[in-house]
């Protein structure tokens, strides 16, 4: 790669970085903290179903793929569309479409618990993704969602490109 190209992916990554930390921070700060004496609802806390995680999943590539930023947009929960507009999401992903084009294919790989506060738990979906069209072919999503009613709803969204050392390295360990 070039180095102007390094640079570029620099602060692409660090832009979304604190991006990432800057949600995350909030999320965690801004709601009250669950105590023993405060019940969490049993739906807050299940595990996404495949189907309800598949779907969402289809759901935001398509929308990200289609460079459809209103409705991606709307695909988040009302909560979250609070804390930033829909023109910041048109921008953060006009710069994330540049470096990782559009996602072809993805798989899923494992669920993490985000973390817990009064209306229930953060949960992350991890995929693989192999990616067409931008600097680089393989990267990650990530889905921050919390479930209501069963389902899970759309807190983040994150897609990061691998450089291919990675990803070749990731291949060769593999075989």
């Amino acid at each position: 790669m070039t180095d102007r190209r390094i640079v570029t992916l620099l602060y692409v990554l660090v832009a979304l970085v604190v991006v990432n930390l800057g949600a995350t921070f909030y999320f965690q700060l801004s709601r009250p903290r669950a105590t023993s004496d405060v019940s969490i609802g049993s739906d807050a806390s299940a595990p996404v179903s495949d189907n309800s995680g598949a779907t969402l999943a289809k759901t935001v590539v398509d929308l990200y793929n289609s460079d459809d930023t209103h409705g991606l947009y709307m695909a988040f929960d009302a909560p979250a569309r609070g804390q930033f507009t829909e023109q910041s999401l048109v921008d953060k992903l006009a710069q994330i479409h540049r470096t990782t084009g559009r996602v072809v294919d993805y798989t899923y790989t494992n669920t993490e618990e985000a973390g817990k506060d009064a209306s229930g738990t953060y949960l992350y979906l991890n995929y693989n993704v192999h990616l067409a069209g931008g600097t680089f072919s393989r990267g990650t999503m990530r889905l921050t969602v919390m479930m209501k009613g069963g389902e899970p709803r759309l807190y983040g969204f994150f897609i990061t490109g691998l450089p291919e050392q990675t990803a070749r390295s990731g291949e060769q360990r593999r075989s």
